[in-house]
Formats: structure tokens, sequence, C-alpha cells
């Protein structure tokens, strides 16, 4: 699979994408020019110089014409439910459309809107309207309402009764009203003066907003307002305007509801609390503000204007619009650019934007319509729209970042991207970039990470192929423990093939892998008389319980390689660690194969070699095989000291092991011999201290006096079987003499003057002598 082409791997990975917007626009703008836009969820709808008002697909496919004003359209306003729709025009009149109820297509993977049908209310006011807008929640209310404002300088709020309409004229007199921006009970305006924001329902000013220094007229460069509700609840308007963005916070004004005797509202709540602003945020920018839109809660968009023959932005783009000034002299126009900021004034990401007839524009030309209102829990969605174009910015979703990754072949960063959120994927599949990325690991040698990748992320379809990659790369090593067993169950021909890898180059891993995988049994595979009918669900079902690999097989070649590995070896009595891993593996085999006895010889041969051994005893034990340790005592201790004793004490009363044969076996190992005896001794007294077992407790002396002498004393004071005179003669004769146990010795014999002696002048030991002669006054008193 082939990687896609390579880019520049400097770059900083975009946050935007552009895309532009065809259908009826191609048409539309080839005799027209659009004036204004807005959107909805569902559809768009723009305005023309012309005075058409068209409903238009997201896409830009023609629906319907809703209206002819008979002069440009300064405005169009949607509300909520998609239903209503208010225009206005330099014609003076507003018209607010009423279309019927939008449908689901039958498999609701699209929403029908109506082509035709509905009603429009034509309202004049004989002077050219800049701004209308419904009130919020306009198809719920009973009494509907509008707002507009245009030259005359009146803001007039519009109210729909059952009869008659009533107006109202809340502000004039300031100059034309240019901006008007409706949200629930709050009402916000531009005029020559600033902007204001007004409480409907408590009939009160709330703020006041002076213009900005050396703003240009109103007609080269617009106020854009916006409110916008944080996820938190709060409220707050963006006030962008010349060279400034405000971002102006609207909250409850506690000390006016103390002074009326309110009680307090809870701090997201403003319907019917006095209300105050607070200005949060202040930026100053060195270009003009052509539109501005919420990105996310604490960030913005801004569609940045820049004056002919002013420089471009931080990254210099085409400059192909270019207007004469004087004679001689030739000054550019840059493009627009669109900078997402946070509330700081932080740059998070800025593009140039090559949108048609730039070069001919004004900041008032250009128009920027965000979705993000009408379609929660989602990415904001924009719509730049000029006289002549109209393009959709988005946020780069995850097949784009994906992309682009691949371009820089970041191939580990597109893998990370598309595991964020795999369903999201559109465009890119999770297997071609776990592919991407494992040919990159494997090209640069990094066989582990690679095959870390596959245990991760590789699809069941795949495993096949990649085994057998790493098998002509030589290294099945890195992906064998990783190999999947079931779902998928791979060739038996790859699982051998890992097998005599290891067999050939690693006998530890060889090991390792026959422990891991499941073993072949006697009743994998189902047994069927020659000529039977077997049914096809019986076939499908039993072929899952197929064994990885021949197990019968795998014995016949690993008997063959000990037995040549033991031919090799120089010194009969030591193997190799190599060969052990291999026996043992071959032992792991046998006890798949109920072969006990076979794969408890080879643990035996093993001895301190063996490494599982646990199960070397518990083979001993379950599957009764006494008969095979009989003669093979040392060897099993040799395993594992501690537990061969522990089993052999516990078999004294048994029929299975005989305590003077076991004797036999420990004669010239004494340090084992010794262990035995004592814990036989020690945990089965009652069973050894009898007669039948008279001549160990002799051999015994010589035993602890060679390798417990600190023992001595107390074996002699339990022990009913001890030869005292072969006793004293034996520690007498040892060097340097057992003194304690010889002391120990005359005292049971009635040489009470002697011991006491050798106390005197062997030990020279006086507390020890008083201890003895009271002890034995004591004894004396009782008798008597």
């Amino acid at each position: 699979m082939e990687p896609p082409p390579q880019e520049d791997a400097g770059e900083s990975e975009p946050l935007l994408k552009y895309e532009r917007v065809g259908g009826h626009f191609h048409t539309l703008l080839r005799d027209d020019a659009l004036s204004c836009i807005a959107g909805h969820m569902n559809f768009i709808c723009v305005g023309t110089f012309s005075g058409h008002v068209l409903l238009l697909e997201l896409n830009g496919r023609y629906i319907r014409r809703l209206h002819q004003h008979h002069k440009r359209v300064h405005e169009i306003c949607i509300d909520e439910s998609g239903q209503h729709i208010v225009s206005c025009s330099d014609d003076g009149t507003v018209a607010v459309y009423a279309l019927l109820p939008m449908s689901t297509e039958q498999d609701a993977s699209r929403v029908v809107i109506p082509t035709s049908g509905g009603e429009v209310n034509i309202y004049n006011f004989y002077n050219a309207v800049y701004s209308a807008q419904l009130e919020h929640g306009y198809a719920t209310k009973r009494e509907r309402s509008f707002a507009c404002g245009g030259i005359s300088g009146q803001l007039v709020v519009n109210k729909k009764g059952w009869i008659i309409d009533k107006e109202n004229t809340i502000h004039e007199g300031e100059g034309p009203v240019h901006c008007i921006r409706y949200h629930e009970n709050l009402l916000a305006w531009v005029n020559d003066w600033g902007v204001k924001i007004y409480n409907i329902e408590t009939d009160t000013r709330v703020t006041y907003i002076e213009r900005p220094q050396n703003c240009p007229p109103l007609e080269l460069c617009r106020a854009h307002l916006v409110w916008h509700t944080l996820s938190s609840g709060d409220l707050v308007l963006l006030v962008g305007w010349g060279h400034t963005l405000r971002v102006v916070r609207i909250k409850p004004d506690h000390d006016a509801d103390r002074s009326q005797g309110k009680a307090q509202q809870p701090p997201a709540t403003l319907f019917g609390a006095a209300l105050t602003a607070e200005v949060i945020s202040f930026i100053t920018f060195d270009f003009f503000v052509a539109g501005v839109a919420p990105w996310g809660d604490h960030a913005v968009c801004i569609l940045a204007y820049r004056a002919p023959g002013s420089s471009a932005g931080p990254t210099e783009g085409p400059r192909q619009g270019q207007k004469e000034s004087g004679e001689g002299v030739v000054e550019t126009t840059p493009c627009p650019e669109m900078h997402v900021l946070d509330w700081q004034g932080n740059q998070l990401a800025v593009d140039m934007l090559q949108l048609r007839g730039f070069d001919k524009l004004r900041a008032s030309d250009y128009h920027v319509e965000s979705l993000h209102q009408a379609i929660h829990h989602t990415s904001p969605v924009l719509y730049l729209c000029t006289p002549k174009d109209v393009v959709v910015c988005r946020a780069r979703d995850i097949d784009d970042r994906v992309a682009y990754a691949l371009s820089n072949r970041a191939y580990e960063k597109a893998l990370d991207i598309a595991l964020t959120d795999v369903y999201a994927l559109k465009r890119h599949a999770l297997d071609e970039l776990v592919e991407y990325y494992l040919g990159e690991l494997i090209r640069s040698k990094q066989f582990g990470a690679a095959a870390d990748v596959c245990r991760q992320h590789l699809s069941p379809h795949l495993w096949e192929k990649y085994v057998y990659v790493f098998a002509q790369k030589g290294q099945l090593s890195a992906i064998a423990k990783y190999m999947p067993t079931s779902n998928p169950r791979l060739p038996t021909s790859q699982y051998e093939m890992v097998l005599q890898h290891f067999l050939d180059t690693d006998p530890a891993q060889l090991l390792c892998i026959i422990r891991k995988w499941p073993k072949p049994r006697m009743t994998d595979r189902p047994a069927t008389t020659t000529g039977a009918r077997v049914s096809a669900e019986y076939t499908k079902t039993a072929s899952v319980f197929d064994p990885l690999y021949d197990a019968a097989a795998w014995i016949v070649q690993l008997e063959t390689v000990v037995r040549r590995r033991r031919v090799a070896e120089t010194d009969v009595d030591r193997m190799s660690m190599e060969t052990s891993y291999v026996m043992e593996a071959l032992a792991e085999l046998y006890t798949a194969t109920d072969q006990f006895d076979h794969a408890l010889r080879i643990y035996l041969s093993q001895g301190s070699l063996c490494t599982n051994k646990d199960h070397a005893f518990k083979l001993i034990v379950e599957h009764n095989l006494w008969d095979a340790i009989r003669n093979k005592v040392v060897n099993l201790m040799h395993i594992d000291r501690d537990a061969a004793l522990r089993m052999l004490v516990h078999q004294v009363q048994s029929d299975q092991l005989n305590v003077h044969a076991i004797v036999d076996q420990l004669e010239h190992k004494r340090d084992l011999l010794h262990e035995y005896l004592h814990n036989l001794f020690v945990h089965r007294f009652a069973d050894y201290n009898v007669e039948a077992y008279a001549s160990l407790h002799e051999r015994q002396i010589s035993l602890y006096a060679e390798f417990a002498p600190s023992l001595l004393v107390p074996f002699l004071q339990t022990s009913a079987f001890v030869p005292l005179e072969k006793a004293y003669q034996f520690c007498s004769e040892r060097s340097p003499p057992l003194w304690d146990a010889m002391i120990f010795i005359l005292g049971r014999m009635g040489h009470q003057k002697k011991a006491l002696d050798f106390i005197l002048t062997q030990l020279r030991d006086v507390h020890h002598a008083i201890q003895f002669v009271q002890v034995r006054a004591d004894r004396t008193c009782r008798s008597t």
C-alpha cells in the first residue's frame, strides 16, 4: 500500500478548513451579487443586491425564492425553528415569511424543506431599513414581535396582535440604526454614537458602549454584534467594530435588586432581573474587523480586512489585487484573513483567504454567519460571504487531521489521532493507518515496537500477512508472543514455523511459547469413522478446536533433537541449558498428550535445571507416579529439596516409598540424608521414634555431629533408641570432642562426677556446673 505524497513537515497543523459553496451560487452570482446571508441548521437564506431573498440548502442547492424586494436586501434573520424568516431592504420594507413545516424523509437521512406555500407579511417603513431581527423564540410566542431600524434613526419593535399590530419606538435621534441583535428579553443595537443594550421586559437600558475612536464610517466598516451563551450559562455580547473587539458580560445587578427589594437571581438567570454589563476583554488590532463569530467558550473568529497599501498579516499571502493611487503608484490590497483568538488576544490560528473579488471590496462588503447557535454540541460552521463568493469555514475534522499527518509521513500521529474517535473516520480506514505505521517501523527496523502495534491494533484478517512479513525479516521472535490463537486462528503452518524458528535459535523461547499457547489434547480432533456422515454444523464447530500444531510430530522431532544434543555434549553428567529447555518443552508436550510418566522422567533427569518444579511434584501426586521416583530420590531432591523432603516425609507410613530404601539411595549424599532423617524426626516423631528405625537413630548421631552439632543434644534427649556408649565414644573421638553431648550422655549413664569435672575443666562454666548439680539434687529428692 503506497503512502500519500509528502508535504512540508515544518508547517504547523491548520485549525480550520475552507470549502467554496457551489450549487445555485454559480448561476446566481453570474448576474447578481450577494448582499447578506443567514444560516439555519437545515438551510441558508441569502439576499442579493437586486432584492431577491432565496432559500438554499447548506450545499448551495436551490430550494425556492421567498420574496422580491425592489432594492438591495440588507439583512436576513431566521428564528430557531426555521419556519419564520425576516428580511429588510433599502426599499423601506420588512418582509416576515412563515414557511410550511419541514418534514423528514422516511429513512431519516434528510430534512425536506417545502418548496412552496407559506405566507409573507410586508411592513413598509418608507425609509431604508438596515437591520431586522425576530425576537427570541418567535415561533412559540402568542404575540410575536420583531425589531428593525435603519436610516430614519428609529429603533422600532413591532408586536403582532390578533387584530392589529403594535409599533413601539425604543430609541431615536442618534443617527441611523445599523445592526440589531435579539437575545431573549435583551436588545442590542448600533448607531453612529455607539452600542446600546436594552432590557425590553423591564423597559430599562442595561449599558452603553461608546464608538471606538478613529473608526471609519459605518458604510465602510460595519459594527458586528453577536450574542453568545457560554457552557457555564453566562451570557456575553461580542462587539467587533473598527480595530477593536470587546467581550461584554451581562450579569444580574444585585445592588439594584436589593435597593428595589427583589430577591437575588441565580447567576445564570437574567430574565426578570436588574442587569448590568462588564467588559471582560478588550482587544485592539492592526486591521479592521469585517466579521465576528464565537469559537467555543473563550475564543473568537475574526475576519480581518486590511486597507489597500497596508502590510499583510503574519504570513505573507498572495497579493493579486492592486489599486492605483496617484501617478506611478500602485497600492496592493491584501487578502482577507481569518484569525482565531482567545479572549486574551493570543492567536490560535490565522489563514489568508483567496476570496473572489477581494481586491475590490470594503470591510462592510464581508459577512460572517455562524451556524453554531443553531447546531448545538458541534463545532462551529461559518459561512463567509462576499458579493461574489460564499465559502464554508469549519474546524478540521478527524479525517482532515489524519490526512495532514499522513502528508507529512507522521504515521504514528495519524494513528493516534484516528484512535481518539475511530467511528468518526469517513475517508480513512483504521487498518490502512495501522499498516502505514507498521511499514514505517519495519523499514526502520523497530520490530519490537511494530509487534506491539500488531498486538494492540492489527485486525484479524491482517495477522497472517504480518506473521509472514516478520518471518521474512527474520524477526519471528518479536511477533510470536503476540500471535493470536483464536479469533483469528492462523494456519497451522504459521504456528509450526514459529516453533521451528525457536527450536533452531532460542530453545528458551520455544519452552515459553509452548507453555503459552493452548496445548493439543487427545480430544482436540473429532473422531469419525470412515464414510460416516458429519453435519456441516459439527464440522464448522470442530474446526475451532483443531490443535495449533501436530503434537505427535513435534514429540518425535524434539526427542531426536534431545538425543543429538546429548551425544554432542562432552560432559555426560552435565547438560547445557539449551538442552534442558528443549527437554522441558518435550515434557510439556508429553503432559499435554497424557504421557505423564515420560514427562516426569524428563524432570527427574533435569534435576536443578528444571524450571517447572511445582508441576513435577504435581504430576507425582495427581497421577500416582510413585514407582517412577522410587529409585530417583536424589534426582527428586535436586529438583527442589524442600518440596521433595515434604513429600518423602509425608509418605513415611505409606506403601509407595520405603524409608530404608530412601536412606540407601541417600547414602552417598550425606547432607541430603541428614535433611531427610532430621525432618522425619521433627515432623513424624511418633512414626519414626520406633524400634524399626533404631539403626537410623544411631546413624543420625554422626550426621548431627557433622551438619548440626547444636541439634545433637536435643536429639539425644528425645530419641529412645540411641546407644549411649557408642554415642559417647563417637563424640569423644571427634576433634574437637563434643563436650556438651558427652556431658549429657555421662549424666544419663549416672557418671555425674565425671560430667561435672568436664563442665569445670573443659567448658570452664561455673554457672553450668551449678545448674547441673541442682538438677541432679532435685532428681534425687524426688526419687526419695
